[in-house]
């Protein structure tokens, strides 16, 4: 039951974490308080997977109510860490980008334009040159 429950609530998190619920509301055009929530897809996931696995409704539900009080918790921790990535990320973009130069700068348009447009994905957004990510040699010795 445990391991039920934590492998609902990791999935519930990490799917409105990864901002899962949020495309899928964006392509279907609808929009689901349930999916906006990390707390709230947690609880119902969990007392829904609880129940299907045939465990009793109050303990199933006295578990969904813990589930979603720890969801609150590992999102806060989930966003902590997304705000410490991007820092890290910000300063070494910018340390690259000072030092080496970017990519898109030795860029020639044959090379931008390599791929046919037949074979290009229509879903594939061409990135912004500010948000290339710099060539960082990389030494490793065994």
């Amino acid at each position: 039951m445990i391991q039920e429950a934590a492998t609902v609530l990791t999935c519930s998190v990490l799917f409105i974490g990864m901002g899962l619920a949020g495309e899928i509301q964006r392509i279907a055009g609808v929009s689901l308080r349930i999916l906006n929530c990390p707390k709230c897809l947690t609880f119902w996931a969990t007392l829904a997977a609880l129940l299907i696995s045939r465990h009793p409704i109050l303990l199933s539900v006295a578990v969904s109510f813990i589930t979603s009080y720890l969801a609150m918790w590992l999102t806060l921790g989930y966003d902590a860490l997304t705000i410490l990535y991007n820092r890290l990320y910000e300063e070494i973009t910018e340390k690259a980008g000072t030092s080496h130069g970017t990519k898109s700068e030795s860029k020639t348009e044959s090379e931008s334009d390599s791929e046919p447009e037949s074979e290009r994905c229509p879903y594939r957004v061409e990135a912004d040159p500010d948000d290339e990510v710099p060539e960082m040699p990389i030494d490793i010795r065994l």
